[in-house]
């Protein structure tokens, strides 16, 4: 719950776990758990579960800078219209993740419809979700039959820009620069008149969620470039997708340069060790992350790990080769299993191992129940034993959120099998 509330105050079980769906318990939960807070003049952030969106009211009507997953879109319609009666004019979409571009479905029902502005590359990721519809619900641990089936089941942009955009509306000026990063089609927005950047997922408050490993490519080097380019435009206020709104030109600078410089130290780092021609998995075993960064409070690894960070960097310039000469062309995992089980002496003598594994070294105990259920993947006790390890894993503080989901989604296999 801490790390997959994404530093906002409330978290709702029932939208984590249907974020494409539109249950009547999770738009239920959301709509009694969101607020809205004034951030300045004609400037709103609606705090979610999970999650922010940003209204601007203008002259011509509002602008929506997000609109949360599916499930939130009548709360972010009833906060919307506990502040003005306006029209919705323009709704930007800083990306194509679900739970920034999904809720559109409740705010344009009956309404007339506004423009949808996006960066040119969100169109790819909808036909991504399209294309890899059961990968996704799989990875992200979500009912298949919720994910878009269609392109109709998704609410497309309508005007889709490159690099760079600026508009006006209702004599509000916007700036819109996209850098990849978590998405390759994020986006920031900049109200230079008000001195607001709307911070997209750049910037999340702790170690950002850059490493993760159930997802698609991210871009490390650009998302440095993102907060780079945000912190040179002295922002009076920043007001980010995830987490608290930070006032004031030094604190948010401050926050946006601590980003910036943790990043480029695992970046730079990763493509050294790279050049030096070190083994991947060495790469990673022997990063430390200096004590200015891993003690920072805006730095704390909840989600993923800056080891995590440095995989992400190793596979955006590397092949899917880890540098072991027997994993090129290995053997079948469910070959070596059994193998490894002879080698114990038998599955008695193997879990005995484990057990004695378990109170000091639980990633080497991990391993090992492997192996254990891959070799016989009905034996109740090595069900049991599946289930105690990565419980324990899943309490360990070293563990973090998107790490205890692999855990947990391995347990809830074994328990199918009981």
């Amino acid at each position: 719950m801490e790390g997959a509330s994404f530093g906002n105050e409330n978290f709702s079980v029932s939208a984590a776990q249907n974020m494409f769906g539109m249950e009547e318990d999770a738009i239920e939960d959301i709509l009694n758990k969101t607020s809205i807070e004034k951030v300045a003049i004609n400037v709103w952030t609606i705090r979610l579960p999970i999650v922010n969106c940003s209204v601007i009211e203008t002259e011509e009507g509002l602008v929506l800078i997000d609109v949360g997953m599916k499930p939130a879109g009548p709360a972010i319609l009833k906060s919307i219209q506990s502040i003005s009666q306006k029209k919705i004019h323009t709704i930007i979409y800083t990306h194509g993740h679900v739970d920034h571009s999904y809720g559109t479905w409740a705010l344009i029902e009956n309404r007339a419809k506004p423009q949808i502005i996006a960066h040119e590359n969100l169109p790819d990721r909808f036909n991504r979700y399209l294309k890899l519809r059961g990968s996704l619900a799989k990875y992200m641990s979500q009912p298949i039959e919720q994910l878009p089936n269609d392109s109709a089941d998704l609410i497309w942009p309508t005007k889709i820009f490159q690099d760079e955009l600026e508009i006006q509306i209702g004599g509000v000026n916007f700036y819109l620069k996209h850098f990849e990063g978590e998405t390759d089609d994020q986006l920031f927005v900049w109200m230079p008149d008000q001195e607001i950047v709307f911070a997209a997922d750049y910037y999340q408050g702790f170690l950002p969620n850059a490493g993760n490993g159930k997802r698609i490519q991210r871009n490390v080097e650009q998302w440095i470039a993102a907060l780079r380019s945000m912190e040179a435009l002295d922002a009076e206020i920043m007001i980010p997708s995830h987490g608290d709104v930070i006032f004031e030109k030094k604190a948010v600078s401050d926050a946006l340069s601590i980003h910036a410089d943790a990043l480029e130290y695992i970046h730079n780092y990763t493509i050294d060790a790279l050049n030096k021609g070190l083994r991947k998995d060495l790469i990673v075993d022997e990063f430390v992350m200096p004590v200015k960064f891993a003690d920072h409070p805006l730095l704390k690894e909840q989600y993923v790990t800056a080891k995590d960070i440095c995989k992400m960097v190793i596979r955006q310039y590397t092949g899917w080769w880890d540098d072991i000469p027997s994993h090129w062309s290995p053997a079948s995992i469910n070959k070596q299993a059994v193998s490894i089980v002879e080698l114990a002496g038998g599955m008695d003598q193997l879990i005995n191992h484990i057990k004695s594994l378990s109170p000091n070294d639980l990633a080497l105990a991990s391993h090992f129940i492997d192996w254990a259920y891959y070799a016989d993947p009905d034996n109740p006790e090595v069900h049991e034993l599946v289930l105690d390890i990565y419980k324990k894993r899943i309490l360990d503080e070293n563990s973090k959120t998107q790490e205890m989901l692999v855990y947990l989604d391995q347990m809830t296999e074994v328990r199918a099998k009981m």
